[in-house]
């Protein structure tokens, strides 16, 4: 057998030991990247999300008289339905 198969021919794995101290750092840069983000995110929606708002009423308040009305034709869906009964449907 291959040293680095067990005994049931599946591969071994081995694991590095590392210092809780290592561990503490890593855990504590990954925290510190995570809370760089969130506040990052937050920053960047406080100032990106009033900007929209301002945007649409701009927008809303210049193009108040240029609305085209729907004409009475534009939400009549006009069509020949029928109605079959439970006992009579046709396949698709």
């Amino acid at each position: 057998m291959e040293p680095d198969r067990d005994h049931l021919g599946l591969y071994r794995l081995k694991s590095a030991k590392m210092p809780a101290w290592q561990i503490a750092v890593i855990g504590t840069i990954a925290a510190a990247i995570v809370i760089t983000l969130a506040v990052v995110a937050t920053g960047v929606f406080l100032l990106v999300f009033p900007a929209i708002l301002l945007l649409d009423f701009i927008y809303r308040r210049t193009r108040r008289g240029r609305v085209r009305p729907a004409r009475r034709s534009d939400t009549v869906i006009d069509a020949e339905y029928e109605v079959l009964p439970p006992d009579n449907r046709r396949e698709p």
